[in-house]
C-alpha cells in the first residue's frame, strides 16, 4: 500500500465517533427499548446526544408541546425518534418530510398510515415493529391453557393497535374454534376499579387476550392483579404484561427492537437509503409462562 494512502487510512481511523442529536418522543416514558437503543448507538461507534419529549399519554398536551418545543428546533436534530403509534402518527403528521423519523414498537405502521406499501414513498421513515404473528400466539396459548373456554379482547377505543389486534385474533381464533367477545374498556384512571371489577365479572368463564395497547400497558399491574384475584387466565403480548403476573405470551423483546432500531440510523448513515430499509421485527420472539403454569410443571414433573 502506497504510504500516502497508507497515512490517509490511519487519519480516517483516529476520527473520532460521529456525534448525533436525536429528539426522542415518547408516549409513555422511557422503556427498555430506549435504554438499549441508547447503548446500541455508543457501541456502534455514534456520540449522541438526546432531548426528550414525552406525551405521559395526554394527546393534547403532547401535541402543544411537539408544536412549542420540537419543532420551533427542529433543524438541531439529525433523527426523530418515536416510540409507540400514537406517537409516531402525531409526530408524522407535523413533520412531514423535514427530518428523519425512526419509529420503534409500532404493531402495524402501514395500517397506520406511517409507512407506505410503496417503498419509494419511505424516504425518510423507516422502524420495527413488535408484532408477533396472531398464529404463533395462538398456537403456544393453546398449549397451556384450556380449551373449553371463550376469549375476551378488552378494547380501548382510541388505540389503533387494539383494532389491529381485534381483526388477527378473531380471523386466527376461527381456526381453533375459539369463541371471541370484545369488552369496551373507558381508558380513564378515575374509573379503573370499577372497570376492574367489571371485567372480573364479565371475564369468569373466558381467556383475556391482553393486547399492547398503552392505556392498558400503564395499568398492567392493577390489571394482572384483579385478573389473577378472579382467577382469569390471561394471553398477553407485551413484555410488561408477563412481569406482572400474565399467565402466558408470545412476545418481542423490546431490548432487541431497541438494537434494531439503533441499527436503522448506523445503516442510514453509512449510506443506506431509509426506502431501503425494510421494517425491522424481533426475529426470535419468545414464550413466557406465568408462575401459575411454572408451578403447575414443577409440581407435575415432581410427581412422575
Amino acid at each position: 500500500m502506497p504510504l500516502r494512502l497508507l497515512i490517509c487510512c490511519c487519519l480516517l481511523l483516529a476520527l473520532p465517533a460521529q456525534a448525533l442529536t436525536i429528539a426522542m418522543v415518547l408516549w409513555r416514558g422511557e422503556t427498555d427499548a430506549e435504554r438499549s437503543f441508547r447503548a446500541e448507538l455508543i457501541r456502534l461507534g455514534h456520540q449522541p446526544t438526546f432531548v426528550t419529549f414525552n406525551a405521559n399519554q395526554d394527546r393534547a398536551a403532547f401535541a402543544t408541546q411537539l408544536r412549542q418545543q420540537l419543532l420551533p428546533s427542529l433543524a438541531r436534530y439529525d433523527y426523530i425518534y418515536s416510540f409507540g403509534t400514537t406517537a409516531t402518527t402525531m409526530v408524522k403528521s407535523l413533520l412531514g418530510e423535514r427530518k428523519p423519523l425512526i419509529f420503534n414498537i409500532v404493531s402495524d405502521p402501514v395500517g397506520a398510515g406511517i409507512l407506505s406499501e410503496d417503498q419509494a414513498e419511505n424516504r425518510m421513515v423507516a422502524g420495527t415493529s413488535n408484532l408477533v404473528p396472531m398464529a404463533l400466539q395462538l398456537a403456544n396459548a393453546r398449549k397451556h391453557l384450556p380449551t373449553d373456554k371463550g376469549l375476551l379482547l378488552p378494547f380501548n377505543p382510541r388505540e389503533q393497535n387494539t383494532l389491529l389486534t381485534g381483526e388477527l385474533l378473531l380471523r386466527e381464533a376461527k381456526r381453533y374454534q375459539w369463541d371471541l367477545a370484545t369488552w369496551r374498556i373507558a381508558p380513564d384512571k378515575r374509573r379503573l376499579a370499577n372497570e376492574l371489577k367489571r371485567l372480573q365479572q364479565d371475564a369468569r368463564q373466558r381467556i383475556v387476550f391482553l393486547a399492547a395497547d398503552s392505556y392498558l400497558l400503564s395499568i398492567a399491574p392493577e390489571l394482572l392483579a384483579a385478573l389473577n384475584e378472579g382467577g382469569i387466565p390471561t394471553i398477553c403480548s407485551a413484555e410488561l404484561f408477563v412481569e406482572h403476573g400474565c399467565t402466558v405470551g408470545t412476545i418481542s423483546s423490546y431490548e432487541t427492537l431497541g438494537r434494531m432500531t439503533a441499527n436503522i440510523i448506523h445503516r442510514n448513515l453509512q449510506g443506506t437509503p431509509l426506502q431501503d430499509i425494510p421494517l425491522q421485527t424481533d426475529p426470535a420472539p419468545r414464550l413466557v409462562l406465568g408462575k401459575q403454569l411454572t408451578s403447575a410443571d414443577n409440581q407435575g414433573s415432581q410427581g412422575k
